[in-house]
């Protein structure tokens, strides 16, 4: 049976709305829980929205099975060799579940307000590309130098060492974005609402694999889709998404969080 997780999008949600969804999700035998990395909300700026990492740490407390991340991390949002630090702090206090969804940015407005100047597409990718190469480096916990044209490091260590490290998974949806999956990242997660492209960008992901040497059989290719999506025909959409490559699957959903729905999910697939 393929693995399912949830993202619970923290737009309006408290933290105990939150952490009970967590726990119920641990205890139904989820795959994992993920939460979005925002700095507001796009429905209204007034809406209350919870801080991703600080969230992830009180839900690696309140939780002991399921894993734990971002998804995804902005790149643009902090400095990789702090995020390896953050990670790296989170990876321990969670006894080792945390996994590390990260993409290149992109929401203009919210960066923008808060003075984060995250440069165009290309600039992004970059960027993100750099920082790829930046933190698995620092999670050894020795001495890192790294001189891009973005970032630079000088003998730079984020102690403890990780061993075993996070999984990066990368979240992306073009070409460009595979390829850095590929070349320096765990897995990649495709939002379904784009599926006409995937033959594509799956196509570009297996020759970057080939030219590194890996095999599709080593790599966590997952979607990203809506939790009614499921619900409509459950068996017939884990088989539309087992047969596309998928390996793993993350529901999204909003507060008021359907438990009841995932509830029915956990007794009709592994209950």
């Amino acid at each position: 049976m393929i693995p399912i997780g949830v993202v619970l999008a923290p737009f309006g949600a408290g933290y105990t709305e939150l952490r009970e969804a967590a726990q119920q999700l641990d205890q139904l035998g989820f795959d994992s829980v993920w939460v979005w990395d925002h700095y507001m909300s796009w429905n209204d700026p007034r809406e209350s929205v919870l801080e991703c990492w600080t969230t992830l740490a009180g839900l690696a407390e309140a939780t002991r099975h399921i894993r734990l991340g971002p998804l995804v991390a902005n790149n643009t949002n902090r400095h990789p060799g702090r995020l390896a630090k953050v990670a790296a702090t989170l990876h321990e206090l969670s006894g080792g579940r945390l996994e590390l969804g990260i993409g290149a940015g992109g929401r203009a407005v919210e960066q923008s307000l808060f003075g984060i100047d995250q440069g165009d597409r290309a600039e992004r990718t970059a960027r993100l590309a750099e920082a790829l190469q930046i933190i698995p480096a620092l999670w050894i916990g020795e001495p890192v130098t790294f001189q891009g044209r973005y970032y630079q490091l000088n003998d730079a260590i984020a102690a403890p060492r990780q061993h075993p490290r996070p999984r990066i998974i990368v979240g992306g949806r073009s070409v460009t974005m595979a390829r850095l999956a590929g070349l320096y990242a765990d897995g990649l997660n495709l939002q379904w609402g784009f599926h006409e492209t995937f033959g594509t960008i799956v196509e570009a992901l297996d020759a970057t694999l080939r030219e590194r040497g890996r095999t599709p059989t080593d790599f966590d290719l997952s979607v990203h889709a809506d939790w009614r999506d499921l619900m409509r025909d459950p068996a017939d959409m884990i088989r539309q998404w087992e047969e596309a490559g998928f390996r793993r699957v993350m529901l999204a959903a909003s507060a008021p969080f359907p438990l009841r729905e995932f509830e029915q999910v956990a007794r009709q697939f592994w209950a």
